[in-house]
């Protein structure tokens, strides 16, 4: 009986596993060879976080260093937002140098965040959630702070602090590659967001979000009425952008989604924003609250 070549069942392997970690897990446990082999994919996505319902502690902390030195290399996607010293997350990103998609969400209170800086600047991160005015341990983000390396290959980029006004964040129009940007949701950053709008050249979407736990089977929910009926209320807001997207959305569900492959809210975004472009239409089809 004729058998396969095991290159050609490595790339079988590596296909059927691809966005399901379980079945992944399932086939390392198979042989010395599958386990190799699916090792770049369970590793691919490293996730300490504690979303008050669900725990993800995947390595206990005194393992972690000898994990990390056998898969850091595989890591590119990392959620840290659990409370713990900011020593551990910098240990984590020593060792994780391919790390291209980042989300820090943790208690700045009792974490010095500027400690990342330097290592976040040997990455090459293109997706970044992060509350930037801890990072900087300033209240602004400006120019100066949108020169750092950490953000030469920005193009997606998540700001978790509530927004006031545009000199909170100024700086963003001056990150070379950003094209996608997401600020929490309130009538003072619908403002910022129509500022951002004018002055983010390369901006492709902008999304307002309104972070709310979802049972259902989608983390993601487009938000038809909060935004257009804050939006109508101001005469000045150029609510007709077809790039501003509102969206309802469980935060850590929505990363993990995204960081395996599956639709987030960028892709959602994006999604919204072509068909719009398309049929060139507004914010929300005749949205609750909006007139005709």
């Amino acid at each position: 009986m004729a058998t396969l070549a095991p290159e050609l069942i490595r790339e079988i392997v590596e296909f059927s596993v691809e966005g399901s970690l379980s079945h992944a897990a399932n086939l390392a446990a198979i042989s010395h060879d599958f386990h190799e082999w699916t090792r770049p994919i369970l590793s691919r996505t490293l996730m300490y976080y504690d979303s008050g319902s669900e725990t993800q502690w995947p390595v206990p902390l005194d393992k972690l260093p000898k994990w990390l030195e056998a898969n850091g290399r595989y890591v590119r996607n990392l959620i840290w937002g659990i409370e713990l010293n900011t020593g551990n997350l910098l240990s984590v990103l020593k060792e994780c140098s391919g790390i291209t998609n980042l989300a820090v969400w943790v208690d700045t209170s009792e974490n010095d965040l500027t400690i990342i800086l330097p290592i976040l600047s040997t990455l090459r991160l293109s997706q970044f959630s992060i509350d930037l005015y801890e990072l900087f341990d300033k209240h602004d983000f400006s120019k100066r702070e949108a020169s750092c390396v950490a953000f030469r290959a920005i193009t997606h980029l998540d700001i978790i602090r509530p927004i006031n006004a545009w000199k909170e964040m100024e700086g963003v129009a001056h990150l070379p590659h950003l094209t996608h940007l997401s600020i929490p949701r309130s009538d003072p950053a619908i403002r910022v967001a129509n500022v951002a709008l004018e002055e983010c050249k390369s901006l492709k979407v902008l999304v307002t979000v309104a972070d709310i736990a979802y049972t259902e089977d989608s983390p993601v929910q487009a938000s038809q009425t909060d935004l257009p009926s804050v939006l109508w209320r101001y005469g000045d807001i150029r609510h007709e952008d077809p790039r501003l997207v509102a969206f309802d959305c469980d935060g850590v569900a929505d990363w993990v989604n995204g960081s395996i492959g599956k639709k987030n809210m960028w892709a959602l975004a994006d999604e919204i924003v072509e068909r719009r472009l398309k049929n060139r239409t507004p914010l929300a089809d005749n949205p609750d609250g909006a007139p005709n």
